[in-house]
């Protein structure tokens, strides 16, 4: 392997990572550039699931510092997702790709439709109290969610803040923060599956795990500094840029 490609990915995930700690969206540059770099399309999923779990984990520990993550909705989420992720990891060569394409293109354009419709929301936290079926409504498309990243995984995180932002009615930071606790756990899952099948190659992880660390560690250290507006902006614009990659 080129002596060049650790350093290539390190930089790339520190770069992407630095703003999909608060809008997802970093697997769309991390797997494209693994691939680039030589590895299978299966090899590049796995490592990248290995890689990416430096933004959750640098982005858990200073969202939890700033109080913005709700542990009771994160952890509850983190249980279906985990399954959902074991299923899909383990599916990977059974599910159809072009049928995720599609359920995600439709949910993206509606979520578009949602936050420009309502300005206030994501902004403006518009939690309510949250009971069993609101419990259950989220734990079963976070377990969608959990299949989906298994098999393929990028824009997983952002599927996650559709959830806790439109469902749950958090606020984009609120949502950053509390998503950390599932996406490290579906991450992890995947990743495991995925080394256990031999499709992990850590000499791309390791230096890609650190990037995305460092990224994700200044991203969320600086988030306040953004704010939700700015936020909520970004992420519709990494809504449209992901609708046009999945049609074209």
């Amino acid at each position: 392997m080129d002596i060049l490609n650790p350093i290539i990915i390190f930089f790339v995930g520190l770069v992407v990572s630095v703003l999909g700690t608060l809008i997802g969206g970093s697997s769309l540059f991390t797997i494209p550039t693994l691939i680039l770099l030589g590895l299978s399309p299966h090899q590049a999923i796995g490592t990248d699931r290995f890689g990416i779990m430096g933004i959750c984990s640098a982005g858990w520990y200073k969202f939890h510092q700033k109080r913005l993550i709700n542990y009771r909705v994160g952890l509850t989420l983190a249980i279906p997702v985990f399954f959902g992720a074991f299923i899909g990891a383990n599916l990977v060569f059974e599910v159809s790709e072009s049928v995720l394409k599609l359920i995600i293109i439709i949910i993206s354009l509606c979520s578009l439709v949602f936050l420009i419709v309502d300005p206030a929301r994501g902004i403006q936290s518009t939690a309510r109290d949250i009971g069993k079926f609101e419990y259950l409504a989220g734990g079963a498309m976070t377990f969608v969610v959990g299949i989906y990243v298994g098999f393929y995984g990028a824009m997983g995180a952002t599927l996650l803040l559709y959830i806790l932002v439109l469902w749950f009615g958090q606020t984009f930071l609120e949502s950053a923060g509390t998503l950390k606790i599932a996406a490290l756990v579906m991450n992890a899952m995947a990743a495991v599956v995925f080394a256990i099948n031999g499709a992990v190659d850590y000499t791309l992880a390791l230096p890609m795990f650190c990037g995305c660390f460092i990224g994700s560690y200044f991203g969320a250290h600086y988030s306040d500094k953004l704010g939700n507006i700015w936020i909520k902006r970004l992420f519709i614009v990494l809504l449209c840029c992901l609708i046009i990659n999945l049609i074209v």
